[in-house]
């Protein structure tokens, strides 16, 4: 389920910045010159010039900022998460091995119930501890798959 949120998060901001390139482009197709000065009989040299196109480019500009700093949000504060069974550490903390990589984790549980002998997919922080040894900090149980197989 961790992917479709993505995936709705980056296509939310792709769409944002589409409707924002058309939207600046339908208003420099819409704006179709003019004169200035106070007598209303213009001439081609009294035709300002607004670069032709300036509209599009701006918005393709803006267009580009918008996925830009979206990327850039998600990238940031999209958690990561594993999926693996819940183990009894020595220690007399959790650990889970991680289905997909094989890293083992120690787990840093804040109010989440979480039990040895469960497979399940959890969400949070991966973190290195002092002594190099991996952690992960549950932030939530995604999916709880019962007891381990």
């Amino acid at each position: 389920m961790n992917v479709m949120r993505f995936v709705n998060r980056i296509t939310g901001g792709f769409v944002l910045g589409i409707v924002i390139l058309l939207l600046s482009s339908t208003a420099s197709a819409q704006y179709g010159g003019g004169t200035m000065g106070g007598t209303g009989m213009g001439t081609a040299s009294s035709t300002p010039s607004y670069g032709g196109g300036s509209g599009k480019a701006i918005g393709i500009g803006i267009g580009a900022a918008v996925a830009g700093a979206s990327a850039l949000y998600l990238a940031a504060h999209h958690g990561a998460s594993v999926n693996g069974c819940v183990r009894q550490a020595a220690n007399d903390r959790l650990s889970l091995v991680d289905t997909k990589s094989g890293e083992a984790y120690s787990l840093v549980l804040d109010s989440t119930d979480v039990k040895p002998g469960d497979q399940v997919k959890l969400s949070g922080k991966k973190t290195k501890a002092a002594e190099g040894n991996s952690t992960f900090e549950v932030r939530k149980v995604e999916k709880d798959f019962g007891a381990c197989r």
